[in-house]
């Protein structure tokens, strides 16, 4: 119509919604239109948001796996039969010996010391050779190279003495150990009783002032330990106030007011246990009853019918006192001598420092040719 303004009809489209979804990853929101159904009318379409997929890069939780020193639990073991000792090695040392001097890449070197099992020759030796060492401080550098402490591996070793007290609790623990990754050693190896008495007498020496009386009270209770691994006696000692031979007792012990009674063989026995502690102090050894040289022990103990009683007849003192020692540590019978090397520490530190490159010895006059 002339005149007239005329409208044409407008097609309104609604504003989508931006409201974040639950469940989105992060602030950004994709929109996505609807398709509109066919035969449908001009109705507006509609945008809905989709989240995005959270990736699977930061939806997993990535484990990291840490090399911790796992502890050998041995308080269910006689104290006596078991024994503790510490290995420190230098792994610069090792990956110098194997870089340098045998050619050999950094990558196969740190796959060498990973396959790494010491031998009961290296364990038991008495000389301590490069690469090992002896830490004085977790912080001195090593005697050879001077590499720094973090270069440093510790080996823990656990010996223990063949049984019927230990067996089944050595089993036991042996099946309880982890298996993954080789972090246990296993090893096993055929001694002598009379070896394995003189081990467990420098042990108990180690440490004792003799100038002080105290040690011989110490001495009894480990040799007690040893001979009845099945009676609690660092309980029996907190009560105990003296020790003495007992005139009424054929065999045994017992406590009664502060004080322990031993049978008279027990009690000889312990003198001469104390007179092999304390032989090298002076002229004699210390015992309960006072200082004694080995004329005077052996004299001693003849008198009261201790030698007599254990089969020795020699009549010589230094042949006596022989024959005494091989009854008294069990002489050349066998005995099984079990290994348990705890590798969890020089795993751990191998890939720590897969990454670092060794550093180069300090002391060239320490250096393997």
């Amino acid at each position: 119509m002339a005149g007239r303004r005329s409208y044409r009809s407008v097609k309104t489209v609604e504003r989508p919604s931006r409201k974040i979804v639950k469940g989105a990853v992060g602030s950004a929101t994709r929109l996505t239109a609807v398709p509109r159904k066919k035969g449908g009318g001009a109705g507006p379409s509609t945008f809905r948001p989709v989240p995005k997929k959270a990736s699977r890069r930061t939806g997993r939780v990535q484990k990291a796996s840490v090399a911790g020193t796992n502890r050998v639990d041995l308080s269910a073991f006689p104290s006596e039969a078991v024994r503790k000792l510490d290995r420190s090695i230098c792994l610069a040392c090792v990956l110098d010996v194997f870089t340098r001097h045998m050619g050999l890449s950094l990558n196969t070197a740190h796959l060498e010391i990973k396959r790494y099992k010491p031998s009961l020759a290296e364990l038991n030796s008495p000389a301590i050779t490069r690469p090992y060492f002896t830490m004085q401080s977790p912080q001195d550098p090593c005697p050879y190279c001077g590499s720094p402490p973090k270069w440093h591996a510790r080996l823990a070793i656990y010996r223990i003495e063949g049984g019927r007290t230990t067996d089944a609790l050595r089993r036991e623990l042996v099946k309880a150990l982890p298996t993954s990754g080789n972090q246990f050693l296993i090893l096993e190896e055929r001694g002598t009783r009379q070896g394995a008495f003189f081990e467990w007498l420098e042990k108990i020496s180690k440490g004792l002032d003799l100038e002080a009386p105290q040690w011989l009270r110490e001495v009894c209770r480990h040799y007690l330990s040893r001979k009845e691994p099945k009676e609690d006696w660092q309980a029996q000692f907190e009560q105990i106030q003296s020790i003495r031979r007992s005139r009424r007792l054929e065999r045994g012990w017992e406590v009664g007011k502060g004080r322990l009674f031993l049978a008279p063989p027990l009690f000889d026995e312990l003198l001469l246990v104390h007179y092999l502690v304390s032989r090298s102090q002076k002229a004699g050894g210390l015992t309960l009853e006072g200082r004694y040289t080995l004329r005077e022990l052996m004299a001693r103990l003849r008198s009261g019918g201790y030698l007599r009683a254990v089969g020795v007849i020699a009549q010589n003192p230094s042949d006596a006192f022989e024959e005494l020692l091989q009854y008294l540590s069990g002489g050349e019978a066998s005995m099984k001598l079990h290994y348990i090397v705890d590798r969890s520490d020089l795993l751990g530190k191998v890939g720590q420092l897969k990454a670092f490159k060794p550093p180069r010895p300090s002391v060239r006059g320490h250096l393997i040719s």
